[in-house]
């Protein structure tokens, strides 16, 4: 599941950063220029809309992986001693406060490039606005990519053995 949404993530912001350099033939109207121009135009449109869509489910799914794992592991060491259970509670927590705010931001993004499109399809501003937030919800996802790549490896671990990980973190290994 997490390489999944790992890759979802990765998708999301390589349709970002695609569905970018389509654009720029928008406002430099190329499109009338050739069949092919047109043609990028119109992938603009029908390229753009799945990737808000991706970037939309993988970066909710990663929220809600974080907080479903984490129930998971503090029902696994409820028996354990409370030294071991803070340590591991206390990892559980980093993690979400490592991945939620970046998942969140690029969620976000993707919402108001997609609004903001729409502003500007219909002529309501000017296109630098959706340009702007385009870059913007590429670099918010390359964050949360690398934020849920680190997360999600640590998490694997834990997940794994979450009472090993525990007596690791109190000998410090």
């Amino acid at each position: 599941m997490a390489f999944a949404l790992l890759l979802a993530t990765l998708l999301a912001t390589a349709g970002f950063l695609v569905v970018s350099i389509q654009g720029f033939a928008v406002p430099s109207d190329l499109a009338g220029a050739s069949a092919a121009a047109k043609a990028i135009v119109t992938r603009h449109i029908s390229w753009g809309i799945p990737t808000v869509v991706f970037s939309l489910f993988s970066q909710s799914m990663v929220i809600f992986f974080f907080i479903g794992t984490g129930k998971l592991v503090k029902e696994e060491i409820a028996g354990l001693p409370e030294p071991q259970r803070r340590k591991v509670l206390v990892t559980l927590s980093r993690l979400k406060r490592e991945t939620s705010p970046p998942a969140t931001f690029a969620l976000l993004s993707a919402i108001a490039v997609f609004v903001l499109g729409g502003a500007v399809h219909t002529r309501a501003l000017p296109s630098w606005v959706h340009l702007a937030s385009a870059a913007a919800a590429f670099l918010l996802h390359l964050w949360a990519l690398r934020a849920e790549w680190r997360a999600f490896g640590e998490n694997a671990r834990l997940m794994s053995d979450p009472r090993g990980y525990a007596k690791s973190l109190e000998t410090g290994s």
